[in-house]
């Protein structure tokens, strides 16, 4: 049995304001996400895996979660193709992880990771901005992941607190 857990990014400054890429968290996402990294923190596991996307508003992010469980910046992987990556290439990544690793973490973008959740679960859910899905997944390794293989087993955003 695995668990993965799937972040989207905190609420990011309004478009228009830079390049997507370059858009850094607005201050209710930095709350939001250091919300979501102490609510989570009891379910990470250091040295598990933790892919993130490298836009701004996603490695500040991963930065937030790592900073509320006290873990170096060299406990995340910066993905350089996770940028408005597809649910398909997210479940390629996961795939790749380390046997060892009994949880893994993603942290991007919509519309891929809300896709990701319904591929593997069979339902349809949006993440919010710092919305948090656990998936707990009926396999014995990261390569036997692939649709339906999982169960939605939790899910965070700024306005419920569900336990993980």
């Amino acid at each position: 049995m695995k668990r993965l857990f799937i972040v989207r990014h905190g609420k990011a400054e309004p478009h228009g304001s830079c390049p997507d890429f370059e858009r850094d968290l607005a201050p209710r996402g930095i709350q939001d996400v250091q919300q979501l990294g102490a609510w989570c923190a009891p379910a990470r596991r250091q040295g598990t895996p933790c892919c993130v996307s490298p836009a701004n508003r996603t490695l500040q992010t991963g930065l937030l979660l790592l900073s509320a469980w006290q873990e170096p910046e060299s406990a995340m992987t910066l993905e350089p193709d996770a940028y408005l990556a597809s649910d398909r290439a997210w479940l390629r990544w996961v795939n790749e992880w380390d046997d060892q690793a009994e949880s893994g973490w993603l942290v991007g973008h919509n519309p891929g990771l809300s896709e990701l959740v319904d591929r593997l679960t069979d339902q349809t859910i949006w993440l919010p901005t710092s919305g948090m899905a656990e998936i707990e997944l009926h396999v014995h390794s990261w390569a036997e992941v692939f649709a339906g293989t999982g169960r939605l087993r939790g899910l965070f955003t700024p306005k419920s607190h569900l336990l993980p």
